[in-house]
């Protein structure tokens, strides 16, 4: 039986399959009957096209454009450009609330305007969240409830970061087309 390379992960798979059993790439290979070459390269239609990462304020802009848009697929440089613009403009917020008013620690009676201005920032950008995160969960054919990973101790939190870095599937998957890969 002759092999031939998955042109989108390299992975090896038989020159009779249509799609790569590992990544679902169509291998190019139209007629099953009639072996292909065994090489290593390229085989069938090819996702070279590459579109240019996603800047850092473009991230902002997808981030606060698709307030509540739970579909799609965000890329990886979409994601930790949000999370970073999310994080750090909240850290203030909470740095402030945490030593002028005491929030969070216990026994504090007080609850004060840098209380107030972090619980809104907080609640302003919940959806948001939710929303990119569902999106590069999408990218890494993962469903929304991989989320509730983190829900194990520990276990959970590495194994949604491991999610959030790996790579996006190339070309389409069950959740809509690449951002990064095209024909």
């Amino acid at each position: 039986m002759e092999t031939i390379y998955c042109s989108a992960c390299g992975d090896e798979m038989s020159a009779a399959a249509v799609a790569c059993p590992k990544c679902g790439h169509p291998s190019g290979n139209r007629n099953s009957t009639m072996p292909a070459k065994s090489f290593r390269g390229l085989q069938g239609p090819v996702l070279t096209n590459i579109s240019a990462k996603t800047s850092f304020g473009d991230a902002i802009k997808l981030c606060f454009n698709k307030y509540a848009d739970f579909s799609g697929r965000a890329r990886r440089s979409e994601f930790w450009f949000a999370y970073l613009f999310l994080y750090l403009t909240g850290l203030p917020f909470y740095v402030l609330a945490l030593t002028v008013d005491g929030f969070g620690v216990i026994g504090a009676s007080q609850f004060g305007f840098f209380s107030f201005l972090y619980l809104a920032w907080a609640l302003a950008i919940f959806i948001p969240w939710l929303a990119m995160t569902s999106r590069r969960l999408h990218d890494a054919d993962a469903s929304f409830g991989y989320y509730f990973m983190v829900l194990i101790p520990l276990v959970g939190t590495i194994l949604l970061l491991v999610k959030w870095a790996e790579d996006g599937t190339p070309g389409a998957n069950r959740f809509g087309e690449s951002n990064k890969y095209s024909a």
